[in-house]
């Protein structure tokens, strides 16, 4: 347990959290501001000394807005609006794609591509921005340049980036043929946007039979790629009730691949959601989940490491969920029921835990890690309405649901040290679940997840069986605070009616060792804060 205190920060976490002190927060909330007509905040860049970077695009046609349009904001660290600058997505008369905007090192990057027709070659394009001005500066430098596949088609760009930010990655697909195996260049870059290295690389595997899940670099340099591998050569995930799939960890540096392909098979067993991170000693660390009936369930957790050098793997675990954990949250008649299995062995109806996918792995100072899953689906429901004409007409409606959080302690053997569920309850309609999931931050005492609840959770006389959905409407902010010894306690922080708007935790991002900033929008009003953890 006391290895929990020297968990590694990472750049995704995020969270929402209270102008109330009834939460172990001290807040402070920054002016309100009207956003400009048909756009939206769309993504917290990054914070230097000086206060924070956002990013703004438009969504729809206007005078201050149009579709397409990108906007850089700068905050001070009093979370004053001090300057919003338009970028102009153009090249030599000729209009750019936007693809990013990073804080890569001390610097602004702008991405952007461009689709030359004439050469059937799709370029990548980077240019630092001023952080005074906002403006990019002249000298574009071609990140990468790909042919495109066909008339029309194009070549794609994917981005990562370091642990620190030093390097990043772009890997672009290069043109293949049906049935052949897929070719990509890989390009790494520093945050000078200076070329570290370049190569070609023709992945072992036919194009229907393989499918990249994730790709990162390291801080020297190297990139990794987590892939899966289809066994009858069809991109299905069972045949004849056992898994047809098999992971597999593709490592490459200059010159090559410098490490034995690693292949993760758990035989009948499935893998259902595997990822990885880098350690601070570079090593690969890999965790994810397993099921014994598919490959939307999980009863355990599979963990190893590979070894950057040798390529050997270690510390390999795989471990069951204990069964009180996989039934916390069930009714007394479904966990009845899972105890009949379990008494039976009836590996079919045993427990296990529905639609979890897995968000953020963070690696512990000491070798193990910290895994966090959100349960998450999608329902639709067909609907029968009038139109103006009198006719009827039949349209699908969209459930979004972000339920249940789960977090896992995992000790550097690949030992569960404890496991902890966070209740919650999120349904909205057709909106892509715009105010739902949840935002997180880990500290050195505690790790903190923020979301937005309905505010009859907290009613001392509820019925503590039931939880109550947010779905939208006179919404609470929630603080769920999980402690080093996996401890569970939940703060009501604040009313978004009282404050006017609605928080929007996918926004929010973790700004400091102990410290987040939040963001919130209703209508057309909008306001961030500043959130420090006692």
């Amino acid at each position: 347990m006391r290895a929990f205190g020297l968990f590694f920060l990472t750049f995704f976490l995020a969270t929402n959290l209270a102008y109330s002190q009834r939460g172990p927060v001290d807040i402070k909330w920054g002016d309100d501001y009207k956003e400009p007509r048909n756009s939206v905040l769309t993504d917290f860049i990054g914070k230097d000394e000086n206060g924070f970077y956002a990013l703004r695009q438009g969504t729809g046609t206007g005078i201050l807005a149009k579709d397409g349009s990108v906007f850089v904001e700068r905050y001070n660290s009093r979370m004053k609006l001090v300057k919003s600058y338009e970028i102009e997505l153009k090249y030599k008369k000729k209009d750019l794609v936007f693809e990013d905007i990073q804080l890569v090192g001390d610097q602004l990057i702008l991405f952007t591509s461009f689709k030359n027709r004439k050469k059937k070659t799709h370029y990548l394009f980077a240019q630092s921005i001023s952080k005074k001005s906002l403006k990019p500066r002249k000298d574009m430098v071609v990140v990468s340049q790909v042919p495109t596949r066909r008339q029309g088609g194009l070549g794609t760009f994917d981005i990562d980036f370091s642990r620190d930010s030093s390097k990043f990655v772009v890997l672009s697909q290069l043109p293949y043929q049906t049935n052949t195996p897929e070719k990509y260049k890989i390009k790494v870059m520093n945050s000078s946007l200076e070329e570290e290295w370049t190569e070609d690389i023709t992945l072992p595997y036919k194009d229907e039979a393989f499918s990249i899940e994730k790709f990162g670099v390291d801080n020297e340099g190297n990139v990794f790629i987590l892939g899966l591998i289809y066994k009858d050569g069809r991109r299905r995930m069972k045949r004849s009730g056992k898994p047809n799939y098999q992971y597999t960890l593709l490592t490459y540096s200059k010159g090559g691949n410098f490490a034995p392909e690693y292949k993760i098979d758990l035989q009948d067993q499935f893998i259902t959601d595997l990822t990885f991170q880098i350690q601070k000693n570079g090593d690969p660390l890999c965790a994810g989940f397993f099921s014994d009936r598919n490959s939307y369930s999980i009863r355990g957790i599979y963990f190893f490491k590979i070894s950057k050098e040798t390529g050997d793997v270690y510390n390999v675990s795989m471990e069951d969920f204990e069964f009180d954990f996989l039934t916390e949250l069930m009714s007394n008649r479904k966990k009845k029921r899972a105890e009949r299995a379990e008494q039976n062995n009836d590996e079919k109806r045993q427990a296990e835990l529905f639609q979890y996918d897995l968000d953020k792995v963070v690696p512990r100072s000491d070798g193990g890690a910290l895994l966090v899953a959100e349960q998450y689906y999608i329902t639709t429901q067909n609907e029968r309405f009038r139109d103006v004409y009198g006719y009827w007409q039949t349209r699908i409606s969209y459930e979004y649901h972000y339920n249940d959080i789960i977090v896992v302690n995992i000790s550097p053997e690949g030992v569960i040290e404890w496991s902890t569920h966070v209740p919650k309850r999120q349904q909205t309609s057709n909106d892509g679940g715009y105010f739902s999931s949840y935002a997180i931050a880990v500290t050195s005492k505690a790790i903190y997840m923020v979301f937005n609840d309905n505010g009859k959770n907290f009613d001392k006389n509820r019925n503590r069986d039931r939880l109550f959905a947010y779905n939208g409407s006179r919404s609470i902010v929630t603080l769920a605070e999980v402690k080093a010894d996996g401890s569970l306690t939940k703060y009501p922080l604040f009313s978004n009616r009282e404050e006017g708007i609605i928080t929007r935790p996918k926004v929010c991002r973790q700004s400091g060792r102990d410290e987040i900033i939040i963001y919130g929008e209703r209508n057309r009003k909008y306001k961030f804060a500043t959130v420090k953890f006692d």
